[in-house]
């Protein structure tokens, strides 16, 4: 017995020892220092300190403080034999620090944690991120279950901030969590998302991402998801003020991240999109699709019918094949910011290798007429009644250029350009081209004016700081050349036959002559100068050579003129004009001519002189219907002064003549 005592009292000790250094302040005490240590080896992310522990054989209080700024307590009975406990715990901070992060907001969150350590039950409510919170869940394991969790009306800026977001949205959002089992190979449960009345921060969208939306945008979301096997399932629609887009048949795959989704993009005014993408847009915008995603994988098809006709479109790795069907013109022009100026019918094909940057080729077809009251409104040009066209375009796009080839087919003209190239980034534009009006009168609406006949010609066109055209025609019986720079043009003519120009402007015929001129003239001012020099110049038959004739018996028409003149200055409500032609024996002389344009009324004052005979007319009325009015005071003086000459000289003695004619003369004039 004696023998027994010793070892009894060796274990006493050794259990008095442990009671003293698990059950006691003193001995928690000395506890604290390995739990730091612990924690600290085991705990990444955050900074977890244990601050006081108290721990007895019948309950546990502990006190913590994490990130330095959020306290953390838990207290309640334990039983150490069953390994049970039923802790209260609490977390309050007035705002959460770390490094990655501050939200300076208030933390307060109560609750319980009861059971075993491999399987506890936790319930939790309070404040965060600014909203209210409560939770429920199972922990078997270290395994969650029967995970409950709500969110209502949480600070979207605050849970961006805990995603390492910048606050590229303000406002509230609730979540709602229910899932059964977290068990990775058959996760189960569903979350529903709800966003109400949020604004989308504009400024620091276009500072993060350079997207410029309209000041601060709303914000509307209704998402629900569901996990299904390895997949989550979702559907939902995220509003804003721009677009709607619907989200269904959401696919994603947690085993190999891959998310398939139909969508549905809704875009109500395109006008609104202004700032996005640096131009006028307009209309609406329908367009259904699907999206595929995993990795940098990324796919979509979309199918609009906004524009009339079908639109389809699919991308794949910077990959785009876009079709347009029998799409309408006018819905077209309106969506890209255009007045309606035409109605009609618009397909095409694109086809994008590369789209960062920008190769492939293209096809396009259209056809139409123009709406006229539409473009003389916008562009006041009048194009009459009735403009058709019709216009067949194809290329390739490399390296940001585009090569073309366009015809076009209208009312009043056909315009080839065979060698199109545009280059996008600086918008340069060179090309030859071949314009042909077969009848000058289909011109008449635009140009106010009723011209006969028909042009051809060719040339050169280039844009980059001015628009620059030249070009060449081989027109009445001669040549003309041309360069136009922005509004102004310079001409050159050689060896034109000038009724054939008459004929063309709708002049009436009073000219015959091979004519060598040049032209200038400002199309935004309408203003400018004819300089022409005539050669073996004709005067026609016309009121005035027949007024001649027929009362004196001059006909003017046998007479040719070499090196004539004819200079005008133009303006924009009428002609002035000079034409002086003379041979050793006559000339005709008009000077200070003035034409109206609108009127088409003349004015002009002739001096003629045919061998001997000197003579003088005034021409009025209109081209149409012009009064000629023959002054022959002149005539008849000059017939008198010969006459009286020889009377005179018969009458007279020699030396007394002279002074009696210079005295009768002197009645005369």
């Amino acid at each position: 017995m004696h023998k027994m005592i010793i070892p009894i009292l060796l274990v006493a000790a050794l259990l008095g020892g442990a009671f003293f250094l698990a059950f006691t302040p003193g001995g928690n005490a000395l506890f604290l220092p390995s739990i730091n240590a612990h924690l600290k080896e085991r705990v990444t992310g955050a900074k977890v300190e244990l601050l006081s522990f108290s721990l007895t054989p019948g309950s546990l209080t502990a006190v913590a403080k994490v990130n330095d700024s959020v306290n953390v307590t838990a207290q309640g009975p334990v039983d150490l034999w069953d390994q049970s406990f039923d802790l209260s715990y609490r977390v309050d901070a007035k705002k959460i620090e770390s490094k990655a992060l501050t939200i300076d907001k208030a933390l307060h969150i109560k609750g319980k944690a009861i059971g075993r350590a491999e399987d506890m039950h936790i319930t939790g409510s309070g404040e965060a991120f600014a909203s209210a919170i409560n939770y429920d869940l199972n922990l078997k394991e270290n395994r969650p279950e029967n995970i409950r969790f709500y969110l209502q009306d949480a600070s979207i800026a605050e849970l961006l901030a805990v995603a390492g977001e910048k606050p590229y949205a303000k406002g509230r959002m609730s979540i709602d969590v229910n899932m059964p089992t977290l068990d990775p190979g058959n996760p189960q449960g569903e979350a529903h998302l709800k966003i109400i009345d949020a604004l989308i921060d504009a400024v620091i969208l276009k500072e993060a991402h350079r997207i410029a939306l309209p000041s601060d945008t709303p914000l509307q979301a209704d998402i629900t998801a569901r996990t299904e096997g390895e997949m989550i399932l979702a559907k939902g629609e995220v509003i804003t003020a721009l677009a709607s887009l619907a989200l269904s048949g959401t696919r994603y795959h947690m085993e190999n991240r891959k998310l398939d989704t139909d969508y549905l993009l809704d875009i109500p005014d395109m006008s609104r999109f202004k700032n996005v993408v640096d131009a006028q847009l307009g209309g609406e915008l329908k367009i259904a699709g699907k999206v595929s995603f995993q990795g940098e994988n990324l796919t979509a098809t979309g199918v609009t019918h906004s524009l009339g006709g079908e639109s389809r479109f699919t991308y794949e790795n910077d990959t785009l094949n876009a079709t347009l069907k029998e799409v309408e013109t006018a819905d077209l022009l309106a969506m890209i910011g255009e007045p309606r100026y035409a109605k009609g019918k618009l397909s095409a094909n694109i086809y994008l290798n590369h789209m960062h940057d920008l190769s492939g080729k293209f096809d396009i077809k259209s056809s139409g007429s123009a709406v006229t009251p539409v473009v003389k409104k916008a562009l006041d040009l009048n194009l009459g009644k009735q403009f058709n066209y019709n216009m067949v375009a194809s290329g390739k796009i490399k390296e940001n250029t585009v090569y073309a080839q366009t015809k076009l087919d209208t009312t009043m003209a056909r315009l080839d350009m065979p060698d199109i190239v545009y280059a996008i980034a600086p918008g340069n534009l060179r090309s030859s081209y071949h314009l042909y009006i077969p009848d000058l009168g289909k011109l008449q609406p635009l140009t106010g004016k009723q011209y006969r006949g028909d042009m051809d010609f060719r040339g050169e066109l280039t844009k980059a700081k001015d628009l620059i055209i030249t070009g060449e025609g081989k027109e009445f019986d001669g040549s003309v050349s041309y360069r136009l720079v922005n509004e102004r043009i310079k001409a050159d003519v050689h060896g034109a036959t000038v009724s054939k120009v008459m004929y063309m402007l709708g002049y009436p015929q009073v000219l015959e002559a091979l004519s060598e001129a040049k032209v200038d003239y400002n199309f935004a001012t309408q203003r400018g100068r004819v300089d022409a020099t005539l050669d073996s110049a004709r005067i026609l038959p016309n009121q005035l050579t027949m007024l001649l004739k027929q009362v004196l018996q001059i006909d003017l028409t046998r007479e040719r003129y070499n090196q004539a003149t004819f200079v005008s200055t133009i303006s924009p409500t009428r002609f002035d004009f000079d034409f002086i032609a003379q041979n050793p024996v006559s000339h005709f002389k008009i000077l200070d001519g003035v034409l109206e344009k609108k009127s088409e009324r003349i004015t002009a004052s002739v001096d003629m002189r045919y061998k001997d005979k000197d003579l003088k007319a005034k021409i009025t009325g209109t081209l149409d219907r012009p009064k000629v009015a023959l002054d022959t005071s002149s005539f008849i003086k000059s017939k008198l002064d010969s006459k009286m000459d020889k009377v005179l000289d018969k009458k007279l003695k020699e030396g007394e003549g002279e002074k009696v004619k210079e005295l009768f003369k002197g009645f005369l004039r």
